[in-house]
């Protein structure tokens, strides 16, 4: 049963991610063909400036989905319902009231955003860009209950559905204006952008709420309390999301004053190929959140201990091939990327390291983040946060380190998460009745 779920989230989370992936791919050369080089990077500065700010959804969406499957597990259907249509009214009453106040922050304050993002754009054009990106993030964490309902009925890999619909929807709207010869503008795109992620969202929800009808968000089963509770744990998570969005947007900045731009390339393409081991254990970690917190909200021990000994024998071949990659960096890197580039054996050693321990302690976190157990945690993200900036440049700055540096630094930062929570998993797992 459990190797089943897993393996049916796997294989989905891995068709939509590639899917997703080549959408994108494909859209990237079409995108600065129609908008040119220049406000393509102002396209994508926009989206990051965005999604740094709805990242203060107050965990919400995380709560939410710790919620119901602790509920749903249980068998407490008419307490998940409560705390879907919580979530959801919610958050269209806190989002709706903020892009409101988004709106006429942007057409009445007259700022210069193209000043300040060095394009030919016009003010408006770029405000009203703008508003219709955050509203796109706002909208799609409205929609984030949908996403804790496929987590809790364990079909968390159809999340990625919304992501791919989307994409193929702009690339097709892309392609539509340029065969009609319209001229493809910001503001139009972000529109377009919106529309298609509406769209993907209305559809994945009247799918999931037309199976799991019970669970249909309700008005009069809103509850301030039933909202409270899931803020007051989501609040947990977005600490911890908050510390290590920042821990790894750092390095770059790190690497690009310590070392200058050019390193920067060499850093981002090590961390690229880093990422085949650490994306790749994601998809294993997935299912697990919801397994892991449906086994702890019945007290089952041996399903727990069950959960652990499959984590730990997935690891195995993810350590496996960044042993791998490390002792071929430099000839994938020179066939696939740039012939220019060349890695020291510190750095391949420093990046075999870091994807060792973001894998020990993603497994760890997936396991504790299901029954919501994550006060260690959060106390050690903000450790690594504290530590990791001052170290990184230290390291960077020595002679002879380089890249390896900002590896080394984040390895560090991150290892005593990686040595606390097996000792946490033991405690949660004691408290559970044999």
């Amino acid at each position: 049963m459990l190797l089943r779920i897993i393996a049916r989230n796997v294989g989905v989370s891995a068709v939509l991610k590639l899917g997703s992936f080549l959408l994108q791919f494909s859209l990237l050369p079409v995108l600065i063909r129609e908008l040119g080089k220049a406000e393509f990077g102002v396209w994508v500065a926009m989206q990051s400036l965005v999604l740094w700010i709805v990242t203060l959804d107050f965990g919400i969406s995380t709560g939410v989905r710790n919620k119901l499957v602790e509920a749903i597990s249980l068998g407490q259907h008419e307490k998940a319902r409560g705390y879907v249509s919580s979530a959801f009214y919610g958050q269209v009453g806190l989002w709706g009231v903020v892009s409101l106040v988004a709106l006429g922050l942007l057409t009445g304050l007259k700022l210069p955003w193209n000043e300040w993002m060095n394009s030919t754009v016009s003010n408006a054009d770029l405000s009203l860009a703008l508003f219709f990106c955050f509203f796109t993030f706002a909208f799609n964490l409205c929609c984030s209950v949908v996403n804790g309902v496929l987590y809790a009925h364990h079909w968390n890999g159809l999340t990625g559905v919304v992501g791919v619909t989307a994409s193929l929807g702009l690339l097709l709207y892309v392609l539509a204006m340029r065969s009609l010869g319209y001229e493809i503008s910001l503001p139009s795109l972000a529109f377009a952008n919106f529309c298609t992620f509406m769209i993907a969202q209305c559809f994945l929800a009247a799918y999931v709420f037309g199976v799991f009808r019970d669970l249909r968000p309700r008005w009069e089963d809103f509850s301030v309390d039933a909202f409270r509770e899931v803020v007051q744990l989501g609040i947990q998570f977005l600490v911890v999301e908050l510390t290590f969005l920042i821990l790894f947007v750092m390095d770059r900045w790190i690497v690009l004053k310590t070392l200058g731009p050019e390193a920067v390339t060499d850093y981002e393409v090590v961390m690229r190929i880093s990422s085949i081991v650490t994306t790749g254990f994601s998809l294993v970690v997935g299912p697990m959140w919801a397994l892991s917190g449906e086994a702890w909200a019945k007290r089952d021990r041996k399903g727990m201990d069950r959960l652990w000994r499959i984590m730990m024998l997935a690891m195995l071949p993810f350590f496996a091939v960044a042993i791998a990659l490390g002792l071929i960096i430099n000839p994938l890197i020179h066939t696939v990327v740039d012939r220019t580039i060349q890695l020291s054996l510190l750095t391949s050693v420093a990046m075999v390291a870091y994807c060792i321990v973001v894998v020990w302690s993603n497994a760890y976190a997936g396991l504790l983040n299901g029954i919501g157990r994550i006060r260690e945690q959060m106390i050690c993200s903000l450790f690594a946060c504290a530590i990791n900036i001052p170290l990184a440049f230290c390291l960077c700055r020595s002679p002879g380190v380089g890249i390896a540096g900002a590896l080394l630094g984040t390895w560090v930062a991150l290892l005593l998460f990686a040595i606390v929570a097996p000792f946490v998993w033991i405690n949660c797992r004691n408290s559970c009745e044999s």
